[in-house]
């Protein structure tokens, strides 16, 4: 079933709201450090605004007449294999990461997630590196997020 942008926006807004009420429980650690509620907190007002944004052009869409739910079209042999994909990269992720290291790991799944939906070799290549050197600098070295060393231990 696919549904409006009306229906996706309000279910964010709703998800992000919960989100930020329930991250507030959260401890915090009192010395004016951010706590474990601060990225959860961050990451609902984000879903909130998506929110916010998707309602408008859902209003749009309604005016054309669209439903606000459609059915999808039926079996696609394509989207059942990047499925596939997308489970046995999250599979190789968990077992893998702790021999080969996070930045060996994701470098890989990235890369292989992005040849699978069809990008040249040169950008997957680009948005592995990118992403993976982004997630590590967030979680390892902002965040302090002990992250799987493995081979690369540096």
């Amino acid at each position: 079933m696919r549904f409006n942008n009306i229906v996706i926006g309000i279910a964010a807004i709703l998800s992000g709201s919960f989100i930020f009420v329930y991250s507030q429980s959260f401890p915090s650690l009192g010395d004016g450090r951010p706590g474990a509620s601060l990225f959860p907190m961050v990451l609902s007002v984000l879903l909130v605004i998506v929110g916010l944004v998707q309602i408008p052009s859902g209003v749009k869409n309604v005016k054309n007449k669209e439903p606000l739910f459609t059915r999808l079209p039926e079996f696609d042999l394509q989207g059942f294999c990047n499925f596939l994909v997308v489970v046995m990269c999250v599979m190789f992720y968990i077992y893998a990461s702790d021999s080969l290291g996070f930045l060996i790991t994701s470098f890989l799944v990235v890369f292989i997630m992005t040849l699978t939906l069809r990008a040249r070799v040169t950008v997957s290549i680009a948005v592995a590196v990118g992403a993976t050197l982004c997630i590590y600098l967030m979680f390892g070295k902002m965040l302090m997020v002990p992250l799987p060393v493995g081979l690369l231990s540096f």
